[in-house]
């Protein structure tokens, strides 16, 4: 008794000290995370004040840099107040303006001046204007055509083109404003026929990869149905089609990326056609945009511009997505909006053709017959069934898939027979009675199984005329079915074909 409640507690203690040991090293632990994570928080601070501190001496050194372009930052803050006051009154403020001297070489230079001299109704703005063109047309063009967007004032805007309408593939954020400005109404009538023109040379630039997406775009939209037809599928799509262009609205636009001039995303600037503008105007001179870019990253590495905003702050020649995404995004709205008319009118000629291609997939019938494989015949079925003499073949083919043999009854009858010779012959010797029991159970075993080999296998081959006659009329029902189901895609397709004709025959060219 006392060696048991000895070793209990010696157990005890043992359990005690274990525990005791858990729980220290468990603190060491959690003493050496918290010694790492300030570890890393000491250096992350330490790089920060490493970073900020060559940030510093680099700013400096920029500061110097900028000296000479002095005239060039007076003639940008002057170009912003200009702006800023003709957006907010037309103008009639900009008289008191200290305007500073030109900066050769420099477009803003003289544009600012003349969009202020236009302002105020001097005959010199012209003359400015067209300075600030020859020293940089598609800058200058865009100056104006933002400005025209910003105040609905038609005397800023230049004729369409020099780089404002889309000329590649690939949008920069300005050509993409001016876009929505057109489509919405704030230019002149001139700039909706032509922004229409140009989209539609860059999508027929694309060749057959323009018209591939936009037809994978209107596939998309469509519910994936295994067991639809071909015409079903390009009925459905002719059924969107005709749904987009009555209403504006697919049945994918929940799915459609969000649109990146979307009031709804937090980092969308709120009027981004004047962040547009604005950024246009601090780009620099030439020479000098290099060093302001320089200048933000110092400024955000000593932290006195956040990172996250200097790095995503929107540049009005950074890309804004290609063509077709945009157009087949504007393509969703609905149809009083003006950016799905210009959508509409840039992408008619493909809609056109993608509706004639797919009234033709849908006008193609359904197969009238369908095969049946069985035991290596194979069998075609129409709309009544299969051939006359299927059941013919199936028994062909079986019976070679699954041959009688036909040696076992002759050979046990044989062998039975050799039995009952044996048995009399047992009369005279008792050797022959031995050999003839054994001779009757063999032949009986070969009997039995000849006869049990043919049950089987008629058994099995009215199984199959069975099982085959039902998939045959299985099939010969599909056949119907289908047909009929092809037909009346058919007929709807070719209704929807007419509307789209119809409303895309209204669309100017």
């Amino acid at each position: 008794m006392s060696s048991t409640w000895g070793d209990w507690k010696q157990d005890q203690r043992i359990a005690e000290a274990e525990a005791q040991l858990d729980a220290e090293r468990r603190a060491r632990n959690r003493l050496a995370e918290q010694i790492r994570a300030q570890q890393g928080n000491t250096q992350a601070q330490l790089d920060r004040l490493t970073r900020a501190l060559v940030a510093l001496v680099e700013h400096e050194d920029i500061r110097s840099e900028l000296g000479q372009y002095a005239d060039a930052a007076a003639c940008r803050r002057y170009a912003r107040e200009v702006v800023s006051t003709v957006v907010a009154t037309g103008g009639a403020a900009v008289r008191d303006s200290a305007e500073p001297g030109d900066v050769p070489g420099y477009w803003l230079a003289a544009a600012a001046r003349g969009v202020a001299a236009t302002a105020r109704g001097e005959a010199t703005g012209g003359p400015l204007l067209e300075e600030a063109a020859l020293r940089d047309r598609g800058r200058t063009a865009l100056l104006l055509t933002l400005l025209g967007a910003l105040t609905r004032d038609p005397r800023w805007a230049p004729a369409p083109g020099d780089g404002v309408l889309p000329d590649a593939v690939v949008l920069t954020q300005a050509q993409r404003q001016a876009w929505l400005a057109i489509a919405e109404g704030r230019l002149p009538g001139t700039f909706t026929d032509a922004l229409a023109e140009a989209l539609g040379r860059l999508v027929a630039a694309t060749g057959s990869a323009g018209p591939d997406e936009v037809a994978a775009w209107l596939e998309g939209q469509v519910p994936a149905d295994r067991r639809a037809l071909p015409a079903e599928r390009a009925a459905a799509q002719l059924e969107v089609l005709h749904r987009v262009l009555s209403t504006g609205a697919s049945a994918g636009t929940a799915t459609a990326p969000e649109s990146p001039e979307s009031p709804e995303s937090p980092e969308v600037p709120e009027d981004p056609l004047a962040d547009c503008l604005r950024s246009l105007i601090d780009e620099g001179s030439p020479g000098e945009a290099e060093i302001l870019d320089r200048m933000a990253t110092a400024r955000a590495d000593m932290g006195f511009l956040d990172e996250r905003v200097a790095t995503e702050t929107a540049v009005w020649n950074a890309s804004a997505g290609d063509v077709l995404s945009l157009l087949l995004r504007d393509l969703a709205r609905p149809v009083t909006d003006g950016r799905y008319a210009v959508a509409r009118r840039a992408l008619a000629p493909v809609l056109r053709a993608i509706g004639d291609e797919l009234v033709q997939q849908a006008a193609v019938p359904a197969a009238n017959t369908r095969t049946v494989e069985v035991v290596g015949e194979v069998l075609t079925v129409d709309r009544a069934g299969a051939e006359a003499g299927w059941q013919q073949r199936v028994t062909s083919g079986f019976d070679r898939r699954h041959p009688l043999d036909r040696r076992l009854l002759p050979a046990g009858v044989g062998i039975l027979g050799l039995g009952a010779v044996c048995c009399l012959l047992g009369l005279v010797s008792g050797g022959f009675l031995v050999v003839g029991l054994l001779g009757g159970c063999v032949g009986t075993g070969l009997v039995v199984a000849a006869l049990h080999q043919r049950r089987g296998l008629d058994q099995g081959r009215t199984s199959t005329l069975a099982a085959t006659g039902r998939q045959i009329d299985q099939q010969a029902a599909t056949v119907r079915d289908e047909g009929e189901r092809s037909a009346a895609a058919a007929s709807r397709a070719g209704e929807l074909h007419r509307s789209v004709a119809g409303v895309l025959a209204g669309v100017p060219s």
